[in-house]
């Protein structure tokens, strides 16, 4: 379980890192602003970035996610859940940070 925890830190890590990438690419082509506006599209755009990393990775079906049976959706539904996986961590690993840069500074 903890080896699980871990690597969902670990890939929070990488998306964030792979998200600032391409919010740069995106700023510089004039891009991110257009689709953040989109009423839907903008206010889940790190979810749909979350998506389309996963997808890419091929990281859907390690089972960070939710189980096939209990969503029935097969690939997607796996895919779908690590994203939601990964991007619930983000905050969880700003936590770990903190904590353990608060314990090293004693």
């Amino acid at each position: 379980m903890m080896a699980t925890i871990l690597t969902l830190i670990v890939l929070a890590m990488v998306f964030q890192g792979v998200l600032a990438v391409l919010n740069s690419i995106l700023d510089a082509a004039g891009v991110n602003g257009i689709l953040s506006s989109i009423p839907v599209v903008g206010s889940n755009l790190n979810l749909i970035w979350a998506y389309l990393f996963v997808v890419i990775s091929d990281i859907g079906g390690w089972g960070y996610g939710a189980s096939t049976e209990i969503l029935g959706m097969g690939d997607f539904g796996m895919d779908v859940g690590s994203a939601l996986a990964i991007t619930a961590f983000i905050p969880v690993k700003d936590a770990a940070l903190s904590a353990l840069s608060k314990g090293v500074a004693r």
